[in-house]
């Protein structure tokens, strides 16, 4: 019996169709997906029929339509739609929540940023009152749903901020509602905070989703990554959900994956 529950990102679980996908989670004791490409409304009669029968639940759904913190109104209206209808999915099959990356398609898609208005407000100030006041906006809708709205702090390589886990938690401390909180990555993390415990420590009340991968982006264990001592103090205050991997698996995912759950365990539960 697994002491923690895992979840797997929907394009690395082995499978052809989403019913195996869901399928071959369960034979390894994941007991989540997370939804990438299946979510969308045209694929949730396919996501629900899945979860009915293998138990595996669709933890985290991705936006796929606008973007948060696009310079064009009609693409941010877009997201706003999107993530409602997102939201009512998730919270109808007993996800936890969306992912909340609001500068990732704008950097990494070539999509328009906001312009800098200094010397009234800098780009990055803006950014910041566009993410509040829309997070603001989508929060009741998330707590209708019982989802979370899950910020996600990504790399300086992949977004421009928010990057470490203090930067979400004045978010979620601007937006004010318990629908609003943080997904912690380890392979970012890894990057951005100077002490990841640490980090941990100051957020863990808003740690509601957690991503895990090693400095190289591989599973657990093939990297230099120190796991053990910031998964203790997830657990030692409290923390009971997911932690989902996003990451390579270098080689078999039915040998990888068990040994990599097997090697999380060891590190938050072991005496070594």
């Amino acid at each position: 019996m697994r002491r923690l529950k895992f979840a797997l990102r929907e394009y690395m679980a082995p499978g052809r169709t989403l019913h195996e996908k869901f399928e071959n989670v369960a034979s390894i004791s994941i007991a989540g997906i997370e939804l990438t490409a299946s979510s969308s409304r045209d694929k949730f009669e396919e996501v629900r029929k899945a979860f009915e029968a293998t138990g595996v639940v669709p933890a985290i759904w991705s936006v796929r339509e606008g973007a948060l913190l696009d310079a064009r109104k009609e693409e941010r209206m877009r997201y706003l739609r999107c993530a409602r209808e997102t939201l009512d999915m998730c919270g109808e099959l007993g996800g936890v929540g969306i992912v909340v990356v609001p500068l990732l398609p704008i950097k990494l898609g070539g999509r328009p940023r906001i312009p800098d208005l200094s010397p009234l407000q800098t780009k990055e100030q803006l950014e910041v009152e566009v993410m509040v006041e829309t997070l603001c906006e989508l929060s009741e809708h998330a707590e209708k749903r019982n989802c979370y709205l899950l910020i996600e702090p990504l790399n300086r390589y992949e977004q421009w901020h928010p990057r470490k886990l203090k930067d979400a938690l004045a978010i979620c401390e601007r937006v004010g509602s318990d629908a609003v909180a943080i997904l912690a990555d380890f392979f970012h993390m890894n990057i951005e905070e100077a002490n990841i415990t640490s980090s941990v420590r100051e957020a863990r009340a808003r740690i509601k989703h957690v991503h895990l991968a090693d400095s190289n982006r591989w599973l657990p264990g093939y990297g230099h990554t120190e796991f053990a001592q910031p998964l203790r103090e997830l657990i030692a205050g409290g923390y009971d959900g997911f932690f989902g991997f996003e990451c390579h698996i270098p080689g078999d995912p039915f040998v990888e994956l068990p040994k990599a759950m097997d090697y999380i365990e060891q590190c938050a539960f072991s005496d070594k």
